[in-house]
C-alpha cells in the first residue's frame, strides 16, 4: 500500500473517531436532558393537577374532577393519569398506549426512555381526598432526540466528506514531491533520465530531492560517456576521417551482413578523377576539401536512394552498396553522381573525366572481393570507352517486373494473401524474449520473402498500407494466442510519413487488450534520416520498440537514451566477426554496455550454432536469433 494511502486511512479513522466520540457524547447528553426534562414535566403536573382538583374533592363533586383530568390529559404528552377517590373507593384513569409517532420503530425499541412519574396523595387539613398517579409519554422525547441527531448526524457526514477530500488534496500536495522522486527512481533502474525535479519546500525533502537529482546527472553523464566512447570506437575502426564516411574495414563489415541475408542489390564504385586533378595543382588541403563536399553529395544521393552502405576504399575510390537492381535506375544514379560532381569544378570541361561510375549487380554466393573485382572490371570498361557511367548486364534473377511486384503486392493486400512466419528470440539462458514476424508472398508455387517486394512497395508509395495491414493482422493474431508476443517491422518510408502514425494509433486503440504484447521493429535508417521526428510519435504509442540492424550508421550511438528503445538488434557484421580467433572484442563490448546504460536490450542476429551462443555470452549480448531455431509458420 502506498504512503499516500496508509496517511489516508490513518487519519480518516482518526477523524472517524473523532466525529463518532463527538456524536456519542452530544446523543448522551441530549438524551439525559430529556429525560430530566420529562421527569420534571411529570412532577409539575401532578402538583398542579392536584391543586387544581382539591376543590373538587373536598365537595365531592366527581363529574368536575373528570372533567379537570380529562383537560389535562388531552394537552400534554402522558401515558398514565389515574384519581383513586378515598371516600367512594372509585378510580378515574386515563391511559395513552399508542407508540411513537414519526420516529422508526427500531429507535423507540431501543428504551431510551422510561417516561416518568410521580405519586400524590391529595388532602384538605389533615383528611386525605385521595391519591394521584401521573405518568409521561415517552414518544415527544423520542421525537426530538431522533430528530435532533438526525441533523447532527447529517453534518458529520457532510463535514467529514469535506474534510476527506481537503485532505487527500492536501496529501496529493504534500507527497508529490514522494511522488516525483519514485518516478525518477523507476526512470533510473531502466536508465532513462529525464527533467530534474523541482525541489520542494520541506525541508527534508529538499534535501531528498537534491541527492536524487545530483545522482540521475551524474548516472546520465556517466552513459552518455559510455556512448561516445563507443562510438569513438567504432570511427577510429570503421570511419574514414577525411570524407566522413565509412572506410574499407567498414566496407567489409556491413557487407557480410548484406550478402548473409541473401538481399541482392548492386555495388557502385565511383572514381573522383578530379580529386588527383586537385591534388596536382593545389596540394592535399584541397584535395581533402574536395573528398568532403564529394562526401556530401554522396551521402545524400544515396539516402534517396534507399538502403545503403558508403565508403571510401582509396584516395579517390568510393565503394557504394545499394539494395537497387533495377539497371535504369542504377543508370539515373551514376549521372546524377557525375553531375554533381562535375558541378563541383568551375571549369569541368568533359564531365567524364572528372568521375567514372561502374556497377554490377549482386548475384547469389557472391563475396565482397568478387563483387569489387567485378566492379573494378567495369569501372575500367568505362575508363577505356570514356562512358560516364556502365552497368555490367546480365540476366536478373528476379523473375518480376517492378510493375508485376506492384501488382502482386496490391493483389496480396486486397485478398490478405500474405504468409506470416515468426522466429524466437531467446534469452543467452534459453528463455523466450519475442517472435519476431516475417512476411513473404507465394506466386505460382514460388515463396517471395519481404526483401523481394518490400523495395518495390516503397517505390510506389505502397509501404504505409502494408505496414498497417501486417499491424492489424498480428493485432488479431495476438487475440487469439495469449501466449505470444510479436514484433513487427516498419519500413522506413512508413516512419517517416505523419499519417502513418496517426492511424497506427487508431488501429492500436481498436486492440487495447493486446496492444502491450506488440513490439515494433524500427530499421535503423529510419532513424538516420531523422530521429527527432520520431520521438513524439513513438513516445505517444505506448507501445515497446527496437531498433534493427543496429550499428550500420554513425552518430546514433550517442543519441540512444534519448530515443529510448526496448532492444536493438546488432547488425551482424558485427557478431558474425566475434568468431574469428584474432578478433577485438573492445567496440562490440562498448556497444554493448553502452546499450545497457541506456536501458536497451542487445540481441544478436543469425546465430545458428551452440558454440555461437556460448561466444556471445562473454559479448555482454542479452539474447539472440538466427536458425539455430528456425521459423515457424504463423498464418
Amino acid at each position: 500500500m502506498t504512503l499516500y494511502r496508509q496517511l489516508l486511512i490513518t487519519m480518516l479513522l482518526l477523524f472517524t473517531l473523532l466525529f463518532v466520540s463527538a456524536y456519542a457524547v452530544q446523543f448522551s447528553s441530549t438524551r439525559n436532558y430529556l429525560a430530566q426534562q420529562q421527569e420534571f414535566m411529570v412532577i409539575n403536573t401532578a402538583t398542579s393537577l392536584g391543586l387544581a382538583l382539591t376543590p373538587y374533592l373536598e365537595s365531592e363533586d366527581q363529574l368536575g374532577a373528570e372533567s379537570v383530568i380529562n383537560a389535562m390529559f388531552d394537552g400534554g404528552y402522558y401515558r398514565t393519569i389515574k384519581l383513586r377517590l378515598l371516600a367512594s373507593d372509585m378510580t378515574i384513569s386515563r391511559e395513552n398506549t399508542a407508540p411513537p409517532q414519526q420516529v422508526p420503530a427500531w429507535f423507540a425499541g431501543l428504551n431510551l426512555f422510561e417516561g416518568g412519574e410521580h405519586s400524590a396523595v391529595l388532602t384538605s387539613g389533615w383528611m386525605q381526598l385521595g391519591e394521584l398517579y401521573v405518568q409521561g409519554h415517552t414518544g415527544h422525547a423520542y421525537f426530538q432526540l431522533w430528530q435532533g441527531m438526525s441533523r447532527l448526524l447529517t453534518w458529520f457526514a457532510i463535514s467529514f466528506a469535506m474534510v476527506g477530500v481537503l485532505l487527500m488534496m492536501a496529501l496529493r500536495h504534500l507527497l508529490r514531491p514522494l511522488y516525483d522522486i519514485e518516478q525518477q527512481a523507476k526512470e533510473i533502474e531502466q536508465q532513462h533520465f529525464g527533467k530534474p525535479i523541482e525541489l520542494p519546500l520541506t525541508r527534508e525533502l529538499r534535501q531528498v530531492v537534491q541527492a536524487i537529482n545530483h545522482m540521475s546527472a551524474r548516472l546520465e553523464v556517466q552513459f552518455e560517456e559510455q556512448a561516445e566512447e563507443a562510438e569513438r570506437l567504432r570511427k577510429r575502426t570503421f570511419l574514414d576521417h577525411v570524407s566522413g564516411v565509412g572506410n574499407r574495414a567498414w566496407l567489409t563489415t556491413q557487407s557480410q551482413s548484406w550478402l548473409s541475408d541473401n538481399r541482392g542489390g548492386a555495388l557502385m564504385l565511383i572514381s573522383a578523377n578530379v580529386l588527383n586533378l586537385l591534388y596536382k595543382e593545389e596540394g592535399f588541403e584541397a584535395r581533402d576539401q574536395m573528398v568532403r563536399v564529394i562526401s556530401n553529395h554522396l551521402r545524400q544521393l544515396c539516402r534517396d536512394a534507399g538502403e545503403h552502405v558508403l565508403a571510401r576504399i582509396s584516395a579517390t575510390e568510393f565503394a557504394v552498396l545499394l539494395s537497387e537492381t533495377d539497371p535504369a535506375l542504377l543508370q539515373q544514379l551514376g549521372d546524377s553522381i557525375n553531375r554533381h560532381i562535375a558541378e563541383l569544378v568551375k571549369d569541368s570541361g568533359d564531365a567524364r573525366e572528372l568521375s567514372l561510375v561502374g556497377a554490377v549487380l549482386v548475384q547469389p554466393g557472391d563475396d565482397l572481393g568478387h563483387l569489387l573485382t567485378r566492379a573494378d572490371h567495369v569501372l575500367n570498361r568505362a575508363r577505356n570507352e570514356k562512358t560516364g557511367v556502365m552497368i555490367e548486364s546480365y540476366h536478373q534473377r528476379e523473375r518480376l517486373g517492378r510493375l508485376q511486384w506492384k501488382t502482386l503486392v496490391e493483389q496480396a493486400l486486397d485478398n490478405n494473401s500474405f504468409e506470416l512466419n515468426a522466429q524466437a528470440v531467446m534469452t543467452l539462458a534459453g528463455e523466450p524474449c519475442h517472435d519476431e514476424v516475417f512476411i513473404s508472398i507465394r506466386h505460382q508455387d514460388v515463396v517471395y520473402s519481404a526483401d523481394h517486394f518490400v523495395p518495390v512497395a516503397e517505390q510506389f508509395e505502397l509501404a504505409e498500407r502494408l505496414d498497417l495491414h501486417m499491424v492489424t493482422c498480428v493485432l488479431r493474431t495476438l487475440e487469439t494466442h495469449p501466449e505470444l508476443t510479436l514484433a513487427v517491422n516498419i519500413t522506413r518510408q512508413s516512419c517517416h510519413q505523419p499519417g502513418f502514425w496517426r492511424k497506427l494509433e487508431q488501429i492500436l486503440a481498436r486492440y487495447e487488450p493486446v496492444r502491450n504484447r506488440l513490439l515494433l521493429e524500427l530499421p535503423e535508417s529510419a532513424l538516420a534520416m531523422g530521429w527527432e521526428r520520431l520521438m513524439t510519435p513513438l513516445a505517444g504509442l505506448k507501445v515497446k520498440w527496437g531498433i534493427d540492424h543496429f550499428g550500420r550508421h554513425f552518430d546514433l550511438l550517442v543519441h540512444l537514451g534519448k530515443l529510448r528503445p526496448a532492444y536493438v538488434k546488432l547488425d551482424h557484421g558485427y557478431t558474425s566477426q566475434a568468431q574469428q580467433p584474432d578478433y577485438n572484442d573492445a567496440f562490440l563490448a562498448a556497444v554493448c554496455r553502452a546499450a545497457h546504460g541506456m536501458g536497451a536490450l542487445t540481441i544478436a542476429t543469425r546465430v545458428e550454432t551452440a558454440e555461437q551462443v556460448a561466444r556471445l555470452k562473454s559479448l555482454h549480448i542479452d539474447a539472440y536469433q538466427g536458425f539455430i531455431s528456425p521459423p515457424a509458420r504463423l498464418l
